[in-house]
Parts: C-alpha cells; structure tokens; sequence
C-alpha cells in the first residue's frame, strides 16, 4: 500500500531499510512516514470497544489526532477485554503492567505485535551504539511476566548481537557480572542503574576496560531536568568509565524513547508512536516545559491505544540534537502526576530528593514515604542506608535534604536489608523507593518517634 502525502511518497514499509535510519531523515519526510501510520492505527482501533464510533473517520494532519479522546488506565481496567481488538485465538504472549500505581493490567500481544516490539527495541538499543556482533547482558527481571525483558530480547535478536540472559540478581553482583563480558567483544549491560551502582566498587580494575561499552539504564532517569547526566549517572560513569545511557517506555505503549552518547534526551520513533506533552487541562505544553507524556502506540494489534495519558511528568524537545537525528526528544521522568509533593508551600517530585540522595557518596540506598499531614501539606520520611553510619555522615545528608525541603524531616538509619524489605513490600514486583500511603487515614500513619 503506497500513499501520498505532498511530494512524498510513504509506503507501510517505507523505513525498512538500515536499523533506525528513519530517524535521520527531514523532518517532513518523518512527519508523513507517521502520519500514514496514524491513520491505518486508528482505522485498527475503531475494533477495540472503547473507541468503536469514537475516533475521527478522517485526519489530514498529525496534529487531528488532538481531536480524539484521551485515555486514562481507569479506563483501560475498567473495560478489561473489551479493550482488546483481536480474538484469543490471535494472542501469543500475554503480559502485565507492573502495577506501580494501580492493580496490574494485562495486556495481550499477537504475533505482528511481537515483531513490532522486535523493531521498536532494535531500533532503541541501535541508537544506544548495539549492533550484529555485539553483546548484550540483560540484568533485569525476564520473568513474572514483564514485557521489557522480553523486548530487549527480541530488539537484540533482530540486530545480530548475542543475548546473556543474566537476570536482575547479577545487577548487585558486579564482580560476578563482570565475568560475563565477552572477551574481545563489544558488550552493553542494560539493568536498572540503582542496583548496578551499589556494588560498584566491586568492580575489578585488572579488567580489561574496553569490554564494556555503555549501561543502559531501566526505569530510573540518567539526566537532570538540563539534560545533563544526574548524579547517579555521574556515579556509574566514574566507576565504570563507560557512558551511562537511559531509555524510556510503558508496558501499555510498548513504544521507546532512547537515547545514545551524543543524544541530549530520549528520541521519538515515529515510525511506531506519537507523542504529546498536555497540562492539567489537556492542553499541549510548548516545548522544554513539563507535562504529561500522552503516547499513541503506532500499529498494535492486541490492545490498541490512542493518547494514551501515561501518568508520567516530562518535557518535550525539538531543538537540533547533536547526535543528528531529527526527531523530537523526550526529557527525564522527572515523576508520576500523582507522586508531586507538597512540603510546607513548597512543591516538588520525589525524583528531586533521589537526586539529592544519590550525589553523596556514602548513600548507599534508600526509601522515601510519604504521609498526608495535612490537606496543604505532606510529610516526607527518609529511611536510608549509609556505606559508613557516622555522626559526620548523618549530619551532612540531613543538611543535604534540609536545603531541599526546607524542612527537617524524620530520617531513619537502617540496613540495607530493611530498605529492601521497605522497597519490595510496596510493589513486590520491582523495588519501590518511593512509597505513598497519603491516600490512607491519618490513623494508619505511624507515631512521631520521641527525640
């Protein structure tokens, strides 16, 4: 099927040439290239029940999609199946969210989804420098029904490299880690970054350096709001001496926004997605400003998606990046719309108190809770583990989170044993370090400690 749009011809298989290439070309070239996956994306989502009779006939230009309704995950949970447009017997993998804010929703994936996830991966790890040869170690949880490990399998599969399917348990064990770099081979480890830094100084020097060519990292930001790396990221490049690059994705969007050494933010696949940054009223933002990240999954079979609103707070950016590519950028998960804190008239994400954690060195790791004090005003305690638990230390990251908050807040010392314990009992399908109980009664808070 070919279609016209101007003086560009666009056919379903128009970007099927050299892995990620689309993401170089003008911009309008890329523009039609999206605007003809729009349109056969909604013609296929007119079969799920919670847009049949919804969604415009016809657009004539990407920004029409404003035209159809948003999607929220109430929604999504409360029609269950009938979100779904394709029948069982078409369904090859089923997978679930995680179940961060909310009960786990699942999510069917047919085979043609299955190799749209291929693509999607293939071109996101492209972009963070894996190519045929290479080798990549996936540190991260393969089971229980996630979709990412299975995606970077797949991505990594479609590009040539090797796979080492090491799971999440080798990301804390960096020197048994290490002994799984390919000799004489390029090799990328992709983990979630908090787990690899803590065992950080494992690492064997006597090493041969080159092996490992970057981290890739899940579910943490590795930028700051400037788009320059964080102090975590600042972390694992010092220790590894390798970049330290950071992706972004949901599992109901199945849709990647990658970065890769040159890259100043996540880089939009337009061949597979479109993407809008809306305020509180849903309206669009202008460009560099904080929003919600609204994402419409270009050509899902299973459980198609249109303006899917994904909770998460970032901005959008389209100014030239130096990596070359000309699609738009997506900025650091700076948190989730319904985590924003409000601390004595001040407000802020917990992103910014990870931040703040994470620059002092003998912070090993972490969990922030927070209570509602009162309905102005939120209370936020810190449960920490510390490398070396001194007065000096204690003191230094209570001023640290002092100058953040503007507040003295209750900091509680613990072993790394508890804070993982804290984590996993939050979410016991991924560590949690951030932990709301503002939604329960001011009788379930827990007693101020006496000084």
């Amino acid at each position: 099927m070919i279609a016209k749009h101007g003086s560009i011809k666009i056919s379903a298989n128009s970007h099927q040439g050299k892995i990620g290439e689309h993401l170089f070309w003008p911009v309008k070239r890329w523009q039609a290239l999206q605007l003809h996956a729009l349109k056969k994306h909604l013609r296929h989502a007119n079969q799920s029940g919670i847009y049949a009779g919804r969604l415009p006939q016809r657009i004539k230009t990407i920004q029409h999609l404003a035209d159809c309704p948003l999607t929220d995950k109430e929604q999504l949970a409360a029609a269950g199946d009938a979100a779904f447009a394709c029948k069982p017997q078409y369904v090859r993998e089923w997978v679930t969210t995680s179940g961060t804010t909310g009960k786990p929703l699942r999510v069917p994936l047919t085979a043609a989804d299955l190799q749209r996830l291929a693509e999607n991966e293939a071109v996101a790890l492209n972009i963070a420098g894996l190519t045929s040869g290479d080798t990549l170690i996936l540190a991260l949880a393969l089971d229980r029904m996630f979709v990412a490990g299975l995606a970077y399998w797949l991505g990594a599969q479609k590009l040539g490299a090797a796979c080492i399917r090491a799971g999440a348990a080798y990301a804390a064990q960096l020197d048994v880690l290490q002994t799984l770099l390919a000799t004489g081979k390029r090799n990328y480890v992709i983990t979630v970054p908090s787990l690899l830094v803590d065992t950080c100084g494992t690492m064997r020097r006597d090493a041969p350096s080159a092996a490992m060519q970057a981290v890739i990292g899940i579910g943490e930001p590795l930028r700051t709001a400037g788009l320059i790396p964080n102090a975590l990221a600042q972390r694992l490049t010092e220790a590894l001496r390798v970049p330290a690059l950071s992706t972004y994705a949901c599992t109901e969007t199945c849709s990647t926004f990658a970065e890769g050494p040159n890259c100043t933010g996540g880089h939009l696949n337009p061949a597979l997605a479109a993407v809008e940054i809306l305020d509180d009223h849903g309206s669009p933002v202008a460009a560099g400003v904080l929003g919600e990240v609204v994402v419409t999954p270009l050509g899902v079979q299973g459980m198609p998606l249109v303006r899917f609103r994904s909770g998460d707070i970032a901005a959008l950016y389209t100014d030239p990046c130096p990596c070359g590519r000309t699609t738009p950028r997506l900025g650091p998960i700076v948190g989730r719309k319904r985590q924003l804190l409000k601390v004595r008239g001040s407000s802020l994400f917990p992103s910014a108190i990870f931040d703040c954690l994470s620059a002092i060195p003998d912070v090993r790791d972490y969990a922030v809770v927070a209570y509602r004090e009162h309905d102005l005003s939120d209370r936020v305690e810190l449960h920490v583990c510390l490398n070396r638990n001194t007065a000096l230390i204690r003191d230094r990251v209570a001023q640290r989170v002092r100058a953040l908050l503007k507040v003295h807040p209750t900091i509680h010392i613990a072993g790394i044993g508890a804070i993982r314990e804290l984590q996993s009992a939050a979410n016991p399908r991924k560590p949690a370090r951030f932990i709301d109980h503002r939604s329960k009664s001011a009788s379930s808070h827990p007693p101020k400690r006496r000084r």
